[in-house]
């Protein structure tokens, strides 16, 4: 699903999902956010398997069908220059690239290193205010911690959990630190929907980085980068988007 720009909206082709027991209400979302197929490859044409071709003869395959229309399209393709085309897809609020080599074959089911996805990753500061148990061979650890960022008002607002880029030697370490600073009180405004939560004061500062923010301002794609022991609370504004109300779930 596409939003106002042109671009793929992830959130908007959520509200899509999940519509089967309900055709009417699937229409009435068709009419208000249409889907957008984009056409990336062709396997098989005209009863031929096409799988074993290199990619630049299946993409003049693909080019050569003109497949383009009101809600279908195949997205362009630039050889060489992937510096230029990395910082365009930035310029214009893209997630990234996927680079190809010519010469690869479909490979089905196969994470294959002649595909590569690139995508554009922002650093940000922000708050601790709980995290959440862990599970399996991190019982007894954070399996996640629950990130703030203040607004104007000083509020800290929830942005969402990040479980990932920590060694087990730091997860034990922010555990420590997790159980130093509990608290009974939500330090949230307004309190995220979190079962089985642990709210700590808020003044441990992390460094994460993320993909791109949900429209309510959640981070997408988060992973932690390092504690922030230099900075305070006070020092991680949220950038959060323009009339919209603060998200109150995870």
């Amino acid at each position: 699903v596409l939003d106002d720009r042109g671009r793929a909206d992830f959130q908007l082709l959520q509200s899509r999902m999940g519509l089967a027991h309900s055709p009417a209400l699937a229409a009435r979302r068709a009419a208000t956010a249409p889907a957008h197929l984009v056409l990336f490859d062709v396997m098989h044409l005209d009863g031929r398997s096409l799988l074993r071709l290199p990619y630049a003869h299946r993409r003049r395959e693909l080019e050569a069908l003109a497949p383009a229309g009101p809600y279908w399209s195949t997205p362009a393709a630039v050889v060489g220059h992937g510096e230029e085309a990395l910082a365009l897809t930035r310029e214009h609020g893209l997630e990234g690239l996927v680079c190809k080599r010519l010469d690869s074959r479909y490979e089905p089911g196969v994470r294959s290193r002649a595909w590569i996805k690139i995508r554009h990753m922002t650093g940000v500061d922000v708050v601790v205010g709980g995290w959440l148990p862990g599970r399996g061979r991190l019982t007894g650890l954070p399996g996640a911690v629950l990130m703030g960022q203040r607004d104007e008002e000083g509020l800290l607002r929830y942005v969402g959990s990040v479980g990932t880029g920590w060694s087990e030697g730091e997860r034990a370490d922010l555990a420590r630190l997790l159980a130093a600073a509990a608290t009974g009180v939500c330090p949230f405004t307004p309190a995220p929907k979190a079962p089985g939560a642990h709210w700590v004061v808020p003044r441990l500062v992390g460094e994460v980085r993320f993909s791109t923010r949900t429209r309510a301002g959640l981070l997408r794609q988060p992973s932690w980068l390092r504690l922030r022991p230099d900075l305070a609370p006070e020092d991680s504004s949220a950038d959060l988007p323009v009339g919209t109300e603060p998200p109150s779930g995870t």
